[in-house]
């Protein structure tokens, strides 16, 4: 066989010819053949060179593009669902929150209109009731929307979802108060008979109140867990929201004290008036506090009368003053009296009946003057009641004037001057405008000894009080808005000397004990007078309280201002009686000026932090801080003082209240 190679063997092999580029490639290609397209096909060019052979891919190459192809259609479609299943979840969720918002805004609607006729005393009980159910519906109507699962999902929205998780939770507390709470309260709006509670020709009504205390006693346990349970929600993102919530709080709160106070009184009236099953006969002392000389709950007790209740008949006897000798001797006093009385107010709180309203926890005064009477040989009473002029006047705006009777208004001829009452032993007509200055002031203007004076202000009490027993009739609500306002006024006040009874007016502002809860503070502001005179008519006084800062323990500071003014015109007050103007220490008269001790009491676990004006004292009365000043001021001197108090961290938010010696408006 020959030998046959290539030309270019032994050397380079020649280039492929270059087709001139004028030329035009051709491609060729087999169609009568398998698989075609892969292995047979072939590209020539216009010179006619070999065909160059494309690479094969195998099945296996095949099958994973076609898979990956699939994963990535599976993909895009999983985020496209997510995707649509995000969209319809926050529509879900913001159609949801849409409608709580407006079922909430609807409730804060109805839950104002509620309390505006509370606070107006346009009462409707029937109406009540139907606000009550409809603040429950949409309070109902928002809890089925925050509950469904939409809203448990958005919990884990970033950043925001402790928002949605905290909204939620004030959701369920609410819809607690309303399966709890709500239903009480209607039940008892529904019962209640408010034109049936009152005093009708001297017998005292209570309208079905006493049938309420365990409905009451319901209602208030479920807000007052509530409102614990609000005390324990954290702050959102959105200070709006939070500001609602604390209000939410606030007003479960005011109510839940509403609840408690109106239970109390249900669960105890019944018994304290007699009016209950079964019946019996209570008495109690009442004390006519003149304000006209300041003590911390009044004015002196200058007048002591005796009412008795027997089946709910009112029957009221004289007013006059107990004998001397019924009082603590000085060293009686030492024992009867605390520590820190004894410090603040002397022996004299024990030793003179003038002197036992000296401190402002009324318990105390109650008791001692229990005490007192029972010394002077007139038996144990059932309590005490506390009433003063400006409580008489505004009774008498519900009940018509009074004409006083010839004794009493000739009392008052001599110091009547141009009242337009009357002189020479004309008739007096009292009513609810003028008594409180006739019995405060106009009577101290004459030249009237200290027993006419004490007499006049006795009848005077007591034919008022007599024709208010049998002239209430059908003028119920009235009274009791008078009775209300009364109370927060501090113008009456209520003791029982049954243990049981006292414990549960204790919480109740009628007993006017001292507060001792740091988480409900309470601002005390306090006068004595030490002018001995009746110169308080002419004693301006001015407190208020403005939040200052928060400590890091998130105790809170008040800025509190106190201002006192001698209103009197020098001139009038110096031709006016030495019983007016009162007496120095030394026993001469003087001469227009008011001499006031000023008591400032700090809530309850909290204390005074500084103050502009130097105090005479810095004590304690029942682990209270109390800080005691004297002032003496000139006619038309003014006297401030600003004092920084400080609240208990456990008070929170919660504004404190100021209690304070009733005035004389």
């Amino acid at each position: 066989m020959s030998d046959f190679r290539p030309t270019w063997a032994s050397g380079e092999p020649p280039k492929p010819p270059v087709a001139p580029a004028s030329s035009a490639a051709t491609v060729t290609s087999r169609a009568d053949g398998p698989n075609d397209s892969f292995d047979a096909g072939h590209q020539t060019d216009s010179s006619g060179s070999a065909p160059q052979r494309r690479r094969r891919m195998s099945r296996a190459s095949v099958a994973r593009m076609k898979r990956a192809r699939t994963r990535r259609r599976i993909v895009l479609a999983v985020l496209g669902v997510l995707a649509l299943a995000i969209v319809a979840l926050t529509g879900w969720f913001a159609a949801s929150a849409w409608t709580a918002k407006g079922e909430v805004e609807a409730a804060v609607n109805s839950a104002k209109s509620l309390q505006a006729q509370v606070q107006d005393g346009d009462i409707d009980l029937d109406k009540i009731a139907d606000g009550i159910d409809e603040v429950s519906l949409h309070i109902d109507r928002t809890y089925a929307q925050t509950s469904q699962p939409v809203w448990a999902l958005a919990e884990f929205t970033p950043h925001y979802g402790s928002d949605i998780r905290t909204v939620r939770e004030v959701v369920r507390i609410l819809e607690d108060v309303s399966n709890n709470a709500m239903p009480a309260l209607a039940n008892v709006a529904r019962t209640v008979d408010l034109d049936d509670i009152g005093i009708k020709d001297g017998v005292i009504s209570l309208g079905g109140l006493d049938d309420v205390a365990p409905d009451l006693a319901r209602a208030n346990q479920s807000l007052t867990d509530a409102v614990a349970q609000l005390n324990t929600v954290g702050e959102t993102h959105f200070p709006q929201l939070n500001s609602a919530i604390t209000q939410g709080r606030e007003q479960l709160g005011t109510l839940a004290d509403l609840t408690g106070t109106a239970g109390n009184l249900a669960s105890i009236l019944p018994s304290m008036l007699a009016t209950g099953e079964s019946g019996g006969t209570r008495t109690y002392l009442v004390l006519a506090q003149n304000n006209a000389e300041l003590r911390a709950t009044g004015g002196i007790a200058s007048s002591w009368g005796v009412l008795t209740i027997s089946a709910g008949r009112l029957a009221l006897g004289s007013f006059a003053t107990p004998p001397s000798d019924a009082v603590f001797s000085d060293a009686e006093a030492r024992s009867v009296l605390t520590a820190d009385e004894r410090n603040l107010f002397s022996t004299k709180m024990a030793t003179d009946y003038q002197d036992i309203n000296f401190t402002p926890d009324f318990t105390r005064t109650a008791k001692l003057a229990h005490d007192i009477w029972k010394r002077a040989g007139n038996g144990g009473v059932d309590g005490v009641i506390s009433v003063d002029p400006v409580f008489l006047q505004r009774l008498l705006a519900v009940a018509g004037p009074v004409t006083l009777d010839d004794t009493a208004s000739a009392l008052l001829s001599g110091g009547a001057g141009d009242s337009g009452t009357g002189s020479g032993g004309s008739d007096v007509t009292l009513n609810g405008q003028n008594a409180a200055q006739i019995l405060l002031n106009r009577i101290y203007l004459g030249s009237s000894t200290q027993s006419e004076q004490d007499m006049f202000f006795a009848l005077a009490a007591s034919q008022v009080f007599d024709h208010v027993l049998h002239n209430l009739d059908g003028k119920g609500m009235q009274m009791l808005k008078t009775v209300r306002q009364a109370v927060q006024d501090g113008h009456l006040y209520l003791w029982s000397a049954h243990e049981a009874e006292q414990e549960q007016l204790a919480g109740v502002q009628v007993s006017g004990a001292l507060s001792s809860k740091p988480a409900q503070p309470e601002i005390g502001v306090y006068f004595n007078d030490a002018t001995m005179g009746k110169m308080d008519w002419y004693l301006k006084r001015e407190v208020t309280s403005k939040y200052d800062k928060t400590y890091p323990n998130g105790a809170r500071q008040y800025t509190l201002t106190v201002t006192l003014t001698n209103t009197a015109d020098a001139s009038a007050v110096a031709a006016a009686p030495d019983l007016l103007r009162g007496y120095d220490d030394d026993g001469k008269p003087r001469h227009g000026e008011i001499e006031t001790v000023l008591y400032v009491y700090a809530p309850a676990g909290g204390r005074l932090v500084d103050w502009s004006e130097d105090f005479d004292q810095i004590a304690t009365h029942d682990g209270l801080t109390v800080g005691a000043k004297t002032v003496t001021l000139e006619p038309g001197e003014r006297f401030t003082t600003t004092i920084h108090v400080l609240a208990s961290a456990s008070a929170g938010n919660t504004e404190p209240t100021i209690r304070q010696t009733p005035s004389t408006d």
